[in-house]
């Protein structure tokens, strides 16, 4: 099956959270992202559709960074933490602005959006990067969990097979699916930085432990502010 999608340029935390002014109101409108397992053999019609199922995914918390210190986070929002212990060695990824060409086979990647009740979805973000456990995006993250929109979700996810003609085509879960590269819509690309590279005004994604505290050590996720 097809998908469209999106392409690049510098975009910031509040373009991307906001309903992406321009690319996201285009995007709602024209882009239907549907998974359709492939039938083979049999004459019959197809079966109807069920409603749209969303993949279940880890606990998280997005905040906004207030300050930066060794070690620490002074943040807002999220569950109401006002810090975050950063232990030594914690892995980061930063969301940066990509581009096509700098997708390659083998990266993951997630196309994240805001699904409705008629099987359609404005999508807030492509997401690539090296992968990481249980086919996620980057590390432990799928891709959504900096956005700081709960209802934002990673719709369709798999690893990228090729590159071509303004698309790549994704192995997913259902089958093939292609995703196309629209003008004006954010193409992000999660590559690992360290904690230094956080500021003031970032909102940084944080995975929930089993008692539902953030939990650093697990890594961040980092959507760069203004």
């Amino acid at each position: 099956m097809e998908q469209p999608a999106l392409a690049q340029r510098p975009w910031t935390a509040r373009q991307l959270i906001l309903p992406v002014a321009a690319a996201a109101g285009v995007v709602a409108c024209l882009v239907a992202v549907i998974i359709a397992a492939r039938q083979t053999g049999g004459g019959g019609a197809p079966p109807e559709p069920g409603p749209m199922a969303m993949p279940a995914g880890a606990g998280y918390a997005a905040f906004t960074v207030e300050r930066a210190e060794a070690g620490r986070l002074a943040v807002s929002g999220g569950t109401g933490a006002s810090e975050l212990a950063l232990p030594p060695g914690t892995r980061v990824w930063v969301l940066e602005p990509a581009a096509p060409g700098d997708i390659r086979p083998g990266m993951q990647a997630a196309v994240i959006g805001v699904p409705n009740e008629v099987r359609n979805a404005a999508i807030r973000a492509i997401v690539v990067g090296e992968g990481g456990t249980g086919g996620a995006t980057a590390g432990p993250f799928a891709g959504h969990e900096a956005l700081g929109e709960a209802a934002a979700l990673p719709l369709v996810t798999g690893r990228v097979e090729r590159v071509e003609a303004g698309r790549m085509v994704l192995a997913t879960a259902a089958g093939e699916a292609a995703v196309w590269f629209a003008e004006g819509a954010p193409l992000l690309a999660a590559r690992e930085r360290t904690s230094e590279a956080i500021g003031p005004g970032d909102r940084v994604g944080v995975l929930l432990d089993a008692a539902g505290q953030p939990d650093p050590a697990a890594g961040l996720l980092v959507l760069p502010g203004d």
